[in-house]
Order: C-alpha cells, then structure tokens, then sequence
C-alpha cells in the first residue's frame, strides 16, 4: 500500500445520530453502531487509482516516527543552501544500502545533529566506518531540547564528555547507548559539541558561541514530525482538533480522542517500555469494541484528559511528548479496572 486519507461515510451522515453530533463526538457510546462511519482511500504502488472502503471502526497504527522528518529552520542565507557539501536526515540516511552509506561515511567529516536513539546509532556506524591514520572524527551535535536521562550519571561518563543534561529525571527522555559507543568518544573518533542555536556557513556548522566546524556531510537526526503525519490522512474538521490545544494529541486513556468518533490511536503514548504501553491500550480496546465496559460522556473524557494535560505541562518541559511514564500505574490500574481485570 503506497497510501491512504480517510473521510466521514456518507452514511454516517443520515440518521441518528445526526453528523454535527458525530463530529462533536457524541457517538462513543456505542463504538459499533452497525453502519459505516469511516470510508478509507486505498492508493497501490502500481496503480494511480484510489479504492474507498467502509468501516465501522478504525484504529490508526501508524506510529510517530518515520515517513515525514523534522527539519529546522534557519535564518536567511543560513540555510542548506549555502553549504557546499551534503545534507541529509537520517531517514534518507537508513534508504542507502550498504556500498552508498560506505561512500557518504569513509574518510569524510560528518555532523551528525541530535542526540536521540537514531542519533547515537549513527554515530558509531560512522566511527567504525573511519577507523585507522586516515578516519575522520564524527562531531554529534547536541541540542539543549535532547538530552540524556540524568539518572544514568552514575554508569555513564556523561560529565566527561560535557554531556550532563540541566533538567530532572525525564524518563520519555531516555536514549539507549550502543555497548562500544563511550569506547569510540575514548579513541577520538566520536567527538561532542553542546549548543543551543546552530546554523549553516559555506564549509560546514556555526554555532551561537561564534565557533564553527568544517564538515563535509550533515546529518540531521531531528526526529519525526508524527503530528503532521496523521495530519495527512484525517480529514477536517478532525485534523484541527488532533493538537488542541496545548500541539499534542488529547487522548482519552491515550488511546481515544474524545471529539473524533469511532477512531482509536495505538502507539502514540510513550513511556519506559513503549511495547507494555500499548499493549494494555490494545487490550483495553479490545474489550471496549467488544462492549465488556461503556466509555463515559463526551464531556467526562474531555474534562479528565485536558485536566491530564495541564497537570503534565506543568510537571515537566517535554509535555509535548506524549509520555505517559509519570501516570503509567495509575492509568494502568484505572485501565484495569474499566476492564474487570487485575495486572
């Protein structure tokens, strides 16, 4: 499948309920309703048609990572477009089989700009592709909004390398490192530099304490823009609500939107283990389709989850990330319970 959107069925439209309560969301007691709700549009590779289905129910799965990258924005003449060598992310990065990233990597100097899992994968990939007299150091530039989890001080030589983060405890934070990744920083091949602002010149990266780095390639490991994503297949008025209103999903048990009917959200909650937290969610949904318990009124799901929200905005700077890990017994519990289960 090269691609699909979604619509509202037209069937969805006649009826009781009447379409303006389905778009306020006022359908969810009764997620199966016998009729289709949603229609989807189904676009081949090797096909320019588009084939709509219908469906009841539809639960969105298709992860915030990947397909659309992140990109920064740079002042005028800052831009990518006055560097002389190559720039890319790390999703084009992960398309070049293994002779075209052996080229990019062997003997050059590479930036590579974050310091998340892909980041840090990376990085190794390019110190063990520029081993010997004539390797060439990778420089990982870290950003102030990515850090490491400051509770692995004690096993990771984080202050050596002037990479000790300046906030508390973020567990959504937490970025796994390769087992030879310090071993590459203590050989020189792996090199840091820590900055809040950065920019492009003709050779390589400026930065805002007026130092610069020649560099042949730039490699950006900004993450994944999830939120445009999904923003592409949902038609309105339901792609103005998905990042009301603080730019993240308000999701009811962070799986149900409580104003888009009849669609769920798997893996878009994060928490120290991500396969657990969708689990239980897939679990819980399961059982709702299967009407085992009954969802509470639209304003109780909308209430309760931007009062989830605040509380998050207010406990820590990445609420933007959909983390779950502060709340995780609690809502695991809460969960458990809806479910007449116990964990």
């Amino acid at each position: 499948m090269a691609g699909g959107s979604g619509r509202p069925s037209d069937e969805a439209t006649t009826g009781d309920p009447p379409m303006e309560q389905v778009r306020a969301g006022y359908c969810w007691d009764r997620p199966s309703q016998g009729r289709p709700v949603w229609e989807m549009a189904v676009q081949t590779k090797d096909s320019n048609n588009l084939k709509w289905y219908a469906f009841e129910f539809v639960v969105v799965c298709i992860g915030q990572y990947g397909d659309i990258p992140k990109i920064p924005e740079f002042p005028n003449n800052k831009g990518p477009e006055i560097f002389k060598g190559k720039i890319l992310h790390t999703i084009d990065y992960c398309k070049l089989n293994k002779e075209a990233a052996s080229q990019l990597l062997e003997g050059n100097k590479v930036v590579v700009v974050g310091y998340k899992k892909s980041a840090i994968d990376l990085a190794v990939d390019i110190a063990q592709a520029n081993q010997g007299a004539e390797g060439k150091p990778c420089t990982m530039v870290r950003l102030g909004v990515s850090k490491l989890m400051e509770s692995l001080l004690w096993k990771l030589p984080l202050k050596k390398y002037g990479l000790k983060p300046d906030h508390r405890f973020a567990s959504c934070q937490i970025a796994t490192v390769p087992e030879n990744f310090f071993a590459e920083a203590d050989k020189g091949n792996i090199v840091f530099k820590r900055a809040s602002e950065w920019w492009f010149w003709e050779e390589g990266i400026e930065f805002d304490d007026n130092t610069k780095t020649k560099t042949d390639v730039v490699i950006l490991g900004t993450g994944y823009n999830g939120m445009e994503k999904l923003k592409t297949i949902l038609p309105e008025p339901f792609r103005s609500m998905i990042d009301y209103p603080y730019g993240i999903m308000a999701l009811y048990r962070g799986i149900i939107h409580p104003l888009i009917p009849n669609m769920a959200f798997v893996g878009y909650v994060e928490s120290v283990s991500n396969i657990r937290a969708s689990e239980l969610r897939s679990k819980w949904l399961a059982r709702l389709m299967g009407e085992k318990f009954k969802l509470p009124s639209t304003e109780i799901m909308v209430e309760q989850t931007l009062r989830v929200m605040e509380l998050m905005r207010r406990t820590t700077k990445f609420f933007k990330r959909p983390c779950a890990a502060t709340f995780s017994i609690n809502q695991a519990d809460e969960m458990c319970e809806e479910m007449g289960c116990q964990l």
